[in-house]
């Protein structure tokens, strides 16, 4: 197909878009272009619907929250992104007021009929349009648990939503929990204390959406992203490609001053006052199977790479350093601590899994993480103790009743009424893509298992497949994962909170009583000894029924080529890209 330049592209673009198709004309890119690649298909465009890392990766460089990470500081700290400053919270806790800024407008796209194809001024109205979405049950959100129980009238809101014939019109209605003061003040209603919020309020689930677009696109509003974001979608493939070139409209966003910069991260002092984003595109091509992944990026097609575990050994030297090979291509190693940690998920919903807590416990007891951490990465991690990860502050610090023992797993499945496994059905154990990888090690846990007489049959599943199968509590044993959206508790805790069974983010749709009472006491605490009590209480219910066999806490590493600059491997900071630059022997055209 013809290439064509980025201004001619855009022109055909709007063509495309106006007759109603995806967007997936050939686009030439210039100037400096950031290469990366994701694992599997792109699920989504549409923050309400967006809860996986692959299609994360892409929507926090389209749309924006009200605040975002410090990307200059090494410690995690929230500082305004679309608000001009943090809320002020009211004495009681209740009542959240956010000022935003007057200066952001949506990217342009043919949605905006009266203007032209023009992006409008963002106002307080459309950041409360698209936290409504979250309510209608129609849309399937991954979002609703950010409000739920917790804003005033969201239930009834949800209820109404459900049974509305005009959605339209009903989403115009005023509601309590949401209100807008002005057009660039908005106000949160609580019915209870919700510390975590300003931590939700960095996240895309609560970026501004324009009516206009859904009105526009309709269902397929999940292929034409319009956010205020750095960039914009010129070529939406997601299982293929897809492109992203400099917003236009972009405000004003510039790099700190130097002395505002860690040391730590002292290479980005140059950058100092440089208006963002610094490169003006990114391309993100699918590639499934990690060894094209490596060898594209040995060629130099991609600008940095997450090191598959077959080569980690010839690209490593003692977890710190790269070798003397990709050390003479000028390529490094980054790492930092992570908020990712692996399970596997065994479905309470299930009618034999869910019903006998001395089966699940023979499972976790069967599942060798020693083994996992070894094999398949590395040893770049450690062993999965509890549910929070090492960097969580009030982490509860118990040992873990399920290691690996398979004496006491046979035991356990005989208690269960399964003695060598006899009786059981044969399992169903789900994979999260179709990487060489994850069958490997599907193929590991189905032997654990079967070492004490437990069956499973594997179903290799894309990423978006596995979704779809999780959000309708459709698997029996899969791989979880899970990596921490801010570095609080109560984030992770919520992944076994019974109310946020799915097609929120409690795939093992594990429904304690117990547990549900102290999770909601914990999510209105700070951070204190008191809190941490009621932690470990949640702990050990969890070690008794067995939801996870717990795996391991992941580190992460990425490799950089030396054209790439300003980046950080941290997982926590996903809008990172508009802080990159390319040097001089990377400002070419895709190879």
């Amino acid at each position: 197909m013809e290439k064509l330049s980025r201004l001619v592209c855009f022109f055909i673009f709007l063509t495309a878009v106006f007759s109603g198709c995806t967007k997936k004309e050939s686009v030439k890119l210039t100037g400096k272009i950031f290469h990366t690649v994701s694992r599997d298909n792109i699920r989504t465009s549409d923050p309400t619907n967006a809860y996986d890392e692959v299609s994360l990766d892409v929507i926090y460089q389209i749309y924006e929250p009200l605040y975002q990470y410090n990307y200059f500081v090494e410690k995690l700290e929230l500082i305004p992104l679309l608000a001009t400053q943090m809320p002020k919270v009211s004495p009681d806790g209740l009542t959240y007021t956010i000022p935003i800024r007057e200066d952001i407008r949506f990217q342009d796209d043919p949605c905006f009929k009266e203007t032209g194809g023009k992006g409008r001024k963002v106002t307080a109205e459309d950041f409360i349009y698209a936290w409504k979405r979250h309510a209608n049950p129609k849309n399937e959100t991954q979002a609703f648990w950010i409000w739920d129980g917790k804003v005033k009238g969201i239930t009834e809101l949800q209820k109404k939503l459900g049974d509305s014939k005009n959605i339209v019109e009903t989403m115009k209605e005023p509601f309590e929990g949401f209100r807008a003061l002005d057009d660039h003040t908005i106000q949160i209603n609580l019915v209870k204390k919700y510390p975590q919020l300003i931590d939700i309020l960095g996240m895309t689930f609560v970026a501004p959406i324009a009516h206009e677009a859904i009105d526009f696109y309709g269902k397929d509003f999940v292929n034409h992203p319009v956010g205020t974001g750095p960039f914009r979608a010129v070529e939406w493939g997601p299982t293929s490609k897809v492109i992203l070139v400099r917003n236009e409209n972009y405000h004003d966003e510039f790099v700190p001053a130097a002395d505002k910069i860690s040391n730590k991260f002292s290479e980005m002092k140059k950058y100092a006052g440089k208006k963002l984003p610094l490169v003006d595109g990114i391309e993100f091509t699918v590639l499934k199977e990690e060894q094209p992944r490596w060898l594209n990026f040995l060629d130099g097609k991609f600008d940095q790479i997450k090191i598959p575990k077959d080569n980690f050994a010839s690209a490593v030297v003692n977890k710190v350093d790269v070798t003397p090979e990709l050390k003479a291509k000028g390529i490094t190693v980054q790492s930092e601590p992570s908020l990712v940690f692996w399970f596997v998920t065994i479905n309470t919903k299930d009618s034999v899994l869910g019903a006998n807590k001395y089966l699940r416990q023979a499972i976790a007891s069967s599942i060798d993480a020693k083994s996992w951490l070894e094999m398949f990465k590395n040893g770049r991690g450690a062993i999965q103790t509890e549910i929070n990860p090492p960097a969580i502050v009030d982490r509860c610090g118990l040992p873990y009743r399920w290691t690996f023992d398979l004496e006491r797993a046979k035991k356990l499945l005989e208690k269960a009424g399964f003695p060598g496994g006899k009786g059981l059905p044969v399992f169903q154990y789900d994979t999260r893509s179709t990487e060489g990888s994850e069958r490997q090690l599907a193929e590991f846990i189905s032997t654990n298992l079967a070492k004490v007489g437990i069956k499973v049959d594997i179903t290799m599943n894309t990423f978006p497949a596995f979704l779809d199968k999780m959000n309708k509590g459709n698997l029996q044993i899969s791989k979880g994962g899970w990596s921490s959206d801010y570095p609080d508790a109560e984030n992770n805790l919520q992944l076994l909170y019974g109310p946020s069974k799915s097609p929120g983010p409690n795939d093992a749709n594990f429904d304690n009583p117990e547990y549900n009472k102290l999770y909601e006491k914990v999510s209105q605490m700070n951070v204190s000894p008191e809190r941490k009590k009621l932690i470990c209480e949640m702990e050990k219910i969890v070690q008794e029924e067995a939801p996870w066999s717990y795996g391991i806490y992941e580190f992460e590493y990425r490799l950089v080529n030396s054209w790439l600059k300003n980046y950080r491997a941290s997982e926590i900071i996903i809008n990172k890209y508009k802080y990159l630059d390319i040097e001089d022997a990377r400002q070419q055209t895709h190879l």
